[in-house]
């Protein structure tokens, strides 16, 4: 029987975790409640809070129409929303080849981490993890410029 109370525990958290979408890096608590059986009667323990917590994927020191621009860009990354991506100035920044080159050069990245380090101006100073769908990741520093609520360029370096 407490394997059974086990199971239902379990299935209740990933149903809990499933139903919400926390705000990234923000633990979400969940409160875990297992079920008793109805054919026997069991102990049931107190619920306890269990928190989910999704990677960091952005991290902003000043919150500014730029650094909205630059994070808005590589949340449509993470959602795989190419299309709002390249509207956001990917077009600007892919250097040529079309749509179709641009979302097929992050065919092999899993997940963007971006932390925002300064912003002066219209430039957004930035330093970005992309994790790999081999488990690999790739670290890149450099800056964005926005223009008109867009990417105008980009001036990034791999640092590993």
């Amino acid at each position: 029987m407490k394997a059974a109370g086990i199971l239902v525990a379990a299935l209740v958290l990933v149903g809990a975790a499933a139903c919400g979408v926390p705000v990234a890096g923000t633990p979400v608590p969940v409160t875990v409640t297992p079920q008793a059986a109805t054919t026997s009667v069991i102990a049931v323990p107190a619920p306890q809070t269990v928190y989910v917590q999704q990677p960091p994927v952005y991290v902003a020191p000043v919150d500014t129409s730029a650094a909205q621009t630059v994070i808005a860009y590589y949340d449509a990354l993470n959602r795989r929303d190419f299309a709002t991506a390249w509207s956001l100035g990917g077009s600007r920044i892919a250097g040529g080849g079309g749509y179709t080159k641009y979302v097929n050069g992050f065919a092999t990245t899993s997940w963007d981490t971006l932390t925002v380090t300064d912003v002066r101006g219209n430039t957004v100073y930035v330093v970005l993890s992309a994790v790999q769908t081999d488990g690999s990741t790739r670290v890149f520093s450099g800056s964005y410029t926005v223009s008109g609520g867009v990417l105008a360029g980009s001036h990034m370096t791999r640092t590993k």
